[in-house]
């Protein structure tokens, strides 16, 4: 009887497995070295196998020897760093230019992470001066600040995106893949990306407090939001493998961003600015815009994505070997709860698109008390 038991058990195992693996092959293999559908886009270079020797031997082979044969990871001595990517130049530098402040038990530095928020909150100093002093618009509207707020996670969104398409396309795309691994530049570069994310939701959600007095009800889903994706990122981090899933997460969450923020400032714009103004004459545009670029990333991109992160971490060897199966499980639920989460804004998306240039967020739409004068 127990033998019956278990193999009924292995056989439903099995055919999740194959389920999965067959939801994450209708992205992964369309090509045999380029990602065109997860939320890496086409941007990581990866091998056609999931097999975990093709998974060793694809991160072994960015590590590289010295004479003896013995691997170095050194920046300096390794002779691929000439062919480091600009852009991730930038981002090793600053990283390795700030001191180290570790969480207690962890080589986890968090100093970046402080950095860039501060540069963040400066940021958004700017935007706020130029709204208020440059247009003209009233201080103490909510909609002045929103809109620096939202110019601000614009800025954020570009600087990271950048980021990671290049460190993306720089490594094989492993879900699970460990961090040490890569060469050291590599590393720097994404833990520099991976903080520069978590100083920005630490950033926002403090900026929640002082623009509001306290998180509105309204608010608990973006608050919810930030606190289970550092909660990620760090764990990946501490876990020391992970990031790889944490990083396309970042990017294809991102990369709609400058449209959604774009749209955020048009639509507070108009109710600023007179009737009449370029704004008003842009705003439908920047409306569809918005829809057709959110609509797909988070209805199809982000769904097939999450398929594949979950078969890697949870049914594959190297997965179950790299990451412990209670932190893959945590991880797991998060992301499926994140794109659960955006169903409300996909619909909404998806009728933006149906009503082509006619608008949603017309110049007398509200948005509650707290935007009233």
């Amino acid at each position: 009887m127990g033998f019956r038991v278990e193999a009924k058990i292995n056989t439903k195992v099995r055919t999740v497995s194959k389920f999965l693996l067959l939801a994450s092959r209708l992205g992964f293999s369309l090509g045999n070295r380029w990602t065109p559908i997860f939320g890496v886009g086409i941007i990581c270079r990866r091998s056609a196998s999931l097999t975990y020797d093709t998974y060793n031997s694809c991160l072994f082979s960015t590590m590289s020897t010295t004479s003896n044969g013995e691997s170095n990871n050194n920046t300096n001595a390794n002779p691929g760093n000439k062919n480091i990517p600009p852009i991730l130049k930038t981002w090793i530098y600053l990283y390795n230019c700030s001191p180290k402040l570790f969480i207690p038990g962890t080589k986890v530095d968090v100093t970046f992470t402080i950095f860039s928020a501060t540069i963040l909150s400066a940021i958004r100093f700017a935007f706020n001066v130029f709204f208020q002093h440059f247009l003209q618009w009233d201080p103490n509207n909510k909609r002045t600040t929103a809109c620096a707020g939202s110019c601000t996670s614009m800025c954020h969104s570009l600087a990271i995106c950048f980021g990671l398409w290049a460190a993306l396309r720089s490594q094989p795309y492993f879900p699970s893949a460990k961090m040490s691994i890569a060469p050291q530049w590599w590393q720097d570069a994404a833990n520099a990306l991976l903080q520069l994310c978590t100083g920005y939701m630490f950033y926002d959600g403090i900026f929640l407090f002082i623009d509001n007095g306290c998180i509105h009800e309204s608010d608990y889903p973006f608050f919810a939001h930030h606190v289970v994706t550092v909660i990620y990122m760090t764990m990946t981090r501490v876990v020391g493998a992970g990031h790889l899933s944490a990083m396309s997460l970042i990017f294809t969450g991102e990369i709609t961003n400058p449209f959604q923020n774009t749209l955020h400032v048009s639509r507070y714009a108009i109710q600023m600015e007179p009737t009449g103004s370029f704004i008003h004459d842009l705003h439908p545009f920047i409306e569809i815009c918005y829809a057709l670029a959110y609509f797909p990333v988070r209805a199809f991109v982000g769904p097939l994505q999450i398929v594949h992160i979950t078969y890697d971490l949870l049914f594959t060897r190297q997965g179950r070997d790299n990451i412990p199966i209670y932190v893959s499980v945590f991880c797991v639920c998060i992301i499926w709860g994140i794109i659960l989460g955006s169903i409300p804004w996909v619909i909404e998306s998806l009728d933006m698109i149906k009503d082509g240039l006619e608008v949603k967020y017309n110049q007398t739409w509200d948005y509650g008390p707290r935007y009233e004068l």
